[in-house]
């Protein structure tokens, strides 16, 4: 099989596990919502945030930098295995013992028990890391695929068995634990490889040069994404971050996973050229239209939908996270964008650069939130926003000294998918003043958006839109 169609399976499979793994999330989120409060969500929101960045240490880079190696061999992945191990079981104890002070700075007693048994999830995550790095390499999508959905899937169904059971907020707790650890068990019976009682200070030394470097870019990043709840949490209520995760979980289900698909795809192909700077720029440039395509145009959708699809989904005691959601929508349309430049630098070695861009970015970030946070959630967004746009800037004007992609060649590329994206958003969220009924509401707009969309790109004709066209065509082609 060529690299283009390992690209193109790799990025169906992926696409099947966006869809229907956090489809099935995102289901479940609906239900659960139905079934418990925003102060449930908030509750979970704050344990998530602190998982999430704890998380990112037990990473630690060290499967970007074995995806990176071209000739990784066994010593290398037994080396990294028990160092992220450790890692994770050090973090879950740290967090056990420190359950008690979180959750009395948060106000929050329940958290002590929460933390407790959500903290597994890092030791759970360790143990699975060069099973997903081997597969990754292998462009080998469709086992991850398969595991996530059925995980997710069995997980779900669980957590909303246990909601009808008024479990409360511990359904929550035990869909965000059994889903990585029955996705853990799949990847452990499927995989040839068994780890080895082997560790190498060389190969340790070698990784970590670039792996540390991406772990404190991580670190930093993914506080960042989190210190909302952080925040929120702290300063206003868990019912206020109820509002704010819903709303948040909405849109990110649809930026996150383009991203993830893009990002997993692009990292080892674009690594293949990293010496070739003409076929780099070349590729680099087919991923990030393609970003733009997809992700511009979905989430001025979801932005457009957002009053009917919170009001008939989760109801009207969510009714104010429709605002909140409308606005998340604007820094996710950029965050694949983000991520595509920033995996460039890591492409060509510049792991000192990207964690230095990481770190300036951030110190910018601060005084946004000291100044918003004043003024209510609705302006932390607005601060939000106005960062997501400055952080964009700060990414790509590197991409141009190292590809020679500027800024006015970006914003050429940029600006079809954004203009096909808004004419998009304006015709359908102009139903919402025209009707009442939600449900009938919801469906004129998709209609309205469908119609829109097409005919837009059949007059402009991209080629992501004819690739995508072609592709479906040749599916329905071949069951006839």
């Amino acid at each position: 099989m060529s690299l283009k169609q390992k690209a193109i399976s790799g990025f169906s499979w992926t696409v099947f596990e966006g869809i229907f793994s956090q489809g099935a999330i995102f289901i479940v989120g609906i239900i659960l919502a139905r079934l418990l409060t925003p102060e449930d969500f908030g509750v979970v929101g704050i344990i998530t945030a602190i998982i999430t960045v704890t998380n990112s240490v037990v990473e630690a880079g060290f499967g970007s930098a074995l995806i990176r190696k071209v000739e990784a061999n066994d010593k290398d992945y037994n080396t990294v295995f028990y160092t992220n191990l450790v890692t994770a079981v050090f973090l879950y104890l740290l967090l056990f013992l420190s359950a008690k002070q979180i959750a009395y700075f948060f106000n929050t007693p329940i958290l002590n028990d929460l933390i407790k048994v959500s903290a597994s999830i890092l030791v759970i995550n360790g143990l699975v890391i060069i099973q997903r790095t081997i597969l990754t390499k292998q462009l080998d999508f469709k086992k991850l695929g398969v595991f996530a959905v059925i995980s997710s899937l069995l997980a779900g169904a669980i957590a909303v068995f246990m909601a009808y059971k008024d479990y409360g907020v511990w359904s929550l707790i035990a869909f965000s634990v059994l889903r990585p650890l029955m996705n853990s068990i799949m990847l452990w019976i499927s995989s040839t490889w068994a780890p080895k009682l082997q560790f190498s200070r060389q190969s340790f030394t070698e990784l970590f040069n670039f792996g540390y470097k991406l772990l404190i870019t991580n670190l930093v990043n993914t506080a960042y994404k989190n210190v909302y709840y952080f925040i929120i949490g702290k300063y206003f209520s868990p019912t206020s971050l109820g509002f704010y995760t819903r709303a948040d979980q909405f849109q990110t289900p649809f930026s996150t996973n383009i991203t993830f698909a893009i990002r997993r795809i692009s990292f080892p192909i674009l690594s293949n050229f990293q010496n070739d700077r003409k076929n780099l720029k070349l590729k680099f440039i087919q991923f990030i239209r393609f970003s733009m395509f997809l992700n511009f145009t979905i989430m001025l959708i979801i932005a457009a939908i957002s009053k009917p699809l919170i009001l008939i989904t989760i109801g009207e005691k969510w009714e104010t996270s429709i605002f909140y959601l409308q606005l998340l929508c604007i820094p996710g349309m950029l965050y694949p964008l983000q991520i595509l430049h920033l995996n460039l630098l890591l492409i060509k070695g510049y792991s000192n650069l990207n964690l230095r861009l990481e770190v300036i970015k951030k110190i910018i970030l601060i005084p946004i939130i000291l100044v918003t946070v004043n003024y209510g959630i609705v302006y932390m967004i607005y601060g939000l926003i106005t960062f997501s746009i400055i952080e964009y800037f700060i990414n790509s004007f590197y991409t141009r000294k190292i590809i020679n992609y500027n800024l006015k060649n970006q914003l050429k590329d940029f600006l079809p998918f954004f203009t096909i994206a808004i004419v998009t958003f304006v015709s359908m969220l102009s139903i919402t003043y025209f009707l009442s009924d939600i449900y009938l509401m919801l469906f004129i707009q998709l209609i309205t958006g469908v119609i829109v969309f097409i005919s837009i790109n059949e007059i402009i004709k991209p080629m992501e839109y004819l690739t995508i066209k072609n592709k479906l065509l040749s599916i329905l082609k071949n069951k006839k």
